[in-house]
Formats: C-alpha cells, structure tokens, sequence
C-alpha cells in the first residue's frame, strides 16, 4: 500500500473517531435525561446523587451545571497547548531518558490539574452571599475549605499521635466528618502528617494532595513499558495525564491521594506475574496494604488478581506458577504488615470494614442496593459516570482495543491486561458494592484504560519509515478531544471537590 493511501486510511479513521466520540456524548446526554425523569417521576433513588432543585446535577454524575468562563481559562489552554507540544517533540520521539520523563510526568500532571483548577469560580459556604476568595489560587483549596465539616481535614483535630488514633479509630467513626464514617484512617493521618511537615491550613493540604496524586503517573508509565514499546508506553502516560476526572480531581480532592498507592498496587501486582515474583510480591503486597489504609476500594486489588490467576490457568499457563507465588507472596506480606500494626496500636482492620458498611448504609439509607431495580440501575449508571468521566475518546478506543484482544489473532502483548481488568471491571460493576460516584472513587481505573487506548493507536503505522517520530492524525485527535473535553466540562460544571 503506498503512503498517500496509508494517510488517507489513517485520516479517515481519525474522523471516525470524532464522530464516535459524538455518538457517545449523544449516548450519555440520552440517558441523562432519561434517569433525571425517573429520578423525578417514578421515585428512583441511587446513592447520593439526586436531580437536584436549586442546582440542575448531571445525573448520574455527582456534578453540578455551573458555566462560568473566565479568562483564566486561557492560561489552562495555554498549559494544555505546551503539553501537547512537548508529547509531539520530546514524550513521543522518546528524547529524554527514562528517569528525566519520568519526572515530567510528574510536573505535568500537577501543572495541569492546578491550571484546569483555577477556572473554577470562588466556591461559598452556605449561607455566604458572596465569595471570599481573594485570589484565583485560592480555588485549589476551595474543596477543603468548602467541606471541611464532612472531608478529612476536620478529623486531623481529633489525632493525638497516630497510635492513639489507629486504636480509637472505631469508637471516633461517630464523631467524624461524613466521609471518614466510610473509609478507613488513611485519610487524617495522610492530612496529619502534611500538618506536622508543612504547617496547619487548607493550603499546605491542598498542595501535598496534588503532589502525591501525581506520583501515580510514573506507574502508569511503567505499567504501560511492560506491555508496550517505549512510544506507545509514553503516550499512555500522556493520555492519563489528560483524562477529565484525573486532572479535575487531581486538583483538589483525596481520591487522587488514595489513587496513587493503588496504581503503584496494580503495577507491583502485574509485574509480579514474570521474573521476579517474590520481589514484587513484597512490593505489591506493601503497596496494597498502603492503600487498603487509605480506601476500601482496594479490594478491587485482590479481585483483579484472582482474576489473573484464573486467566494464567485457563490461557497463559507459563504465568501460573509465578502469578500464584506472587499473589501468595503479596497477601503475605499485607496480612504481615496489618498483624504488625494491630501488634503496635490496636488498629482492627476487619471492624474498621464493618464500621465503615454500617455507616456508608446509614448514609445512602433506602437510596443503596436495597431492590433488584435499584442493583440495575447502579450497573449501568456507575459504568456509565466513570467511562463519561475517563474520556470519550479513551472509552471508544479502549472499546477497540478489548474487541481485538478477544481475537487472538489480533491480541497485543498486553491482551491479559486488558481482559483481566474488563472482567473484574464487569464484577465490580454488578456487585452491591458502589452508589455511583464512580467517575471519583473509580480514578484508579483509569491507567487500564489509557494502556488499552495508547495499544490500539499503536496499530496506527507510520506511512513511512521517515515518519516514525510523527503521531498518526487518529493519535492528534484523541489527544485534542481528550484535552477539549477535559476543559469544557470545566469550564461547563461544578465538580464539587
């Protein structure tokens, strides 16, 4: 095939894309309408995510309409605008080494986030008539400042020493704010320790939150290089960095702390399944047990490796043995580290759990999986807010992706990847466990997605060998959609935290 026809073909799937992409949004401004008229007519309840009255919410997002452009705005383009520039002249053509990449990444996830962030309008407490913000930077700790009474940052008081709090844990679930009634106490004794390093305030919480929610991205990176060349790897990155929920939650809200310790979880565990099982069983189950302390969520990890090992003995038995050295290695290691810790204060990880289920049902009430109409309707609605939120373009090609990955004549080095997290995406989903919020506590998702996506432009080749280094226009659009949508849905909502 001659390279007019290559670039051709491939600009013709670039605008297939768009127009999927359009299908998509139609799709889900569809059944927004739909679930806001059953939410109002027929009595449908799901968690806490309500049509609303004096605000008009995106169901079955927990997002407000609130169009409010600025021309800050512009400078969160601007930011968007260079990083896209440096992935097509630095990221892409590979020309920095690993460990200087890696740090970019890092910089840039918080760059971004803090840019998009900005565009936001200045947050009032109830019963404020107008805002007190002073600065536009006072909006990246608008969240904290905002919620204080129900986020995190309002049980930091009731911390003495770590070791008192992990052994009253339990007995304080009452009097702490909202959210602690259904998380375990990573969440103030993450806060805690910003205070004693950096000061009390929201300011020094919101900017650690951000710098440690940008530590996940170098494991996205890796986790990408071990099914991926290097481009493609680097380009899976680049996409997380710019996926909506990722940069407006970045910055500011403790889901992208707890994100970080379950995407460096998901590498360990991957990584364990070759070579080195043992060493990476040790760090996964470490890595784990760091974010079961921050979120139950985390017992997406142990699903998605029972899942592995069921895959390694049906498919990919040269990964059995390692897979279950590795996992038995991990949840060693976890219980170790918990037995350690109730040794030294106490803390009862199994009644913390069930603490947290009595408080999260006291909260939702009748509003959680308490009918067979209900567990469908959180089915559809919580996939439906987090692939919205992941992306549009990320959702259609990692669509692509996964149909050809269940083609073996078609699968990629990283074919178990992708259906080991579709699978145990799909068992999370239908499980009584979430009451929506997903496009926020599903964050940790979002690498599989990116990964799968980066893997389906690589099939993208160049038309020739001298235009290698230069993405496909079906790369430049999901890159250009990705960033659009990431800043209109800014610009357009509230994001509440």
């Amino acid at each position: 095939m001659h390279a007019a026809e290559i670039m051709e073909r491939q600009r013709r799937a670039a605008l297939r894309l768009i127009c999927e992409c359009l299908a998509l949004a139609g799709l889900f401004v569809g059944y927004h309408f739909v679930l806001r008229w059953l939410m109002l007519h027929t009595g449908l309840q799901l968690g806490a995510v309500r049509p609303g009255n004096r605000v008009y919410r995106l169901v079955p997002l927990y997002i407000y309409w609130q169009p409010h452009v600025k021309t800050i705005a512009f400078v969160a383009a601007v930011v968007l605008a260079a990083f896209l520039i440096w992935i097509r002249r630095v990221a892409w053509p590979g020309r920095w080494p690993q460990g200087l990449f890696i740090a970019a990444l890092i910089g840039w996830q918080g760059s971004i986030a803090a840019a998009v962030a900005v565009i936001d309008p200045p947050a009032r407490r109830p019963g404020e008539t107008k805002p007190v913000d002073k600065h536009f930077w006072d909006t990246l700790s608008d969240p904290y400042r905002i919620h204080h009474a129900s986020d995190y940052l309002a049980a930091v008081p009731h911390i003495e020493t770590p070791r008192q709090f992990l052994h009253d844990y339990v007995a304080l679930l009452p009097e702490l704010p909202l959210h602690c009634r259904s998380h375990p106490p990573g969440g103030p004794l993450f806060l805690w320790f910003v205070e004693r390093l950096f000061g009390a305030g929201v300011v020094p919480a919101s900017l650690a939150t951000i710098v440690f929610g940008s530590l996940a991205a170098p494991a996205v990176y890796l986790l990408a290089r071990d099914v991926l060349d290097e481009s493609p790897a680097r380009l899976a990155a680049c996409l997380y960095l710019l996926v909506p929920n990722v940069v407006c939650y970045t910055a500011t809200c403790m889901d992208a702390v707890f994100n970080a310790p379950m995407v460096w979880s998901i590498f360990c565990l991957w990584k364990l399944r070759g070579g080195r099982p043992i060493a990476f069983g040790v760090a996964g189950g470490a890595a784990s047990a760091l974010a079961a302390l921050m979120t139950f969520s985390s017992s997406f990890l142990a699903l998605w490796g029972v899942v592995l090992l069921v895959l390694a003995a049906l498919g990919d038995r040269k990964k059995l043995i390692p897979t279950l050295v590795g996992l038995s290695v991990a949840g060693t290691t976890a219980a170790a580290i918990y037995f350690a810790l109730y040794a030294y204060s106490g803390y009862d990880v199994l009644e913390t759990l069930r603490q947290a289920i009595r408080g999260q049902n006291a909260i939702v009430e009748n509003r959680g999986h308490n009918t067979l109409r209900q567990d469908v309707h959180f089915a559809i609605a919580n996939l439906a807010a987090f692939l919205f939120c992941a992306g549009l373009p990320l959702t259609v090609l990692w669509a692509k992706q996964l149909w050809s990955e269940l083609h073996l004549a078609a699968a990629s080095p990283g074919r178990w990847l992708t259906l080991s997290f579709a699978v145990a995406l799909a068992l999370v989903d239908i499980a009584p466990l979430y009451t929506l919020e997903t496009e926020r506590i599903w964050i940790f998702m979002v690498p599989f997605l990116a990964i799968g996506a980066a893997a389906q432009l690589a099939r993208d080749k160049p038309p020739l060998k001298a235009s290698e280094n230069i993405l496909s226009p079906r790369t430049w659009t999901a890159l250009l959609l990705l960033a659009a949508q990431t800043l209109v849905m800014e610009i357009l909502f509230d994001w509440v935290w």
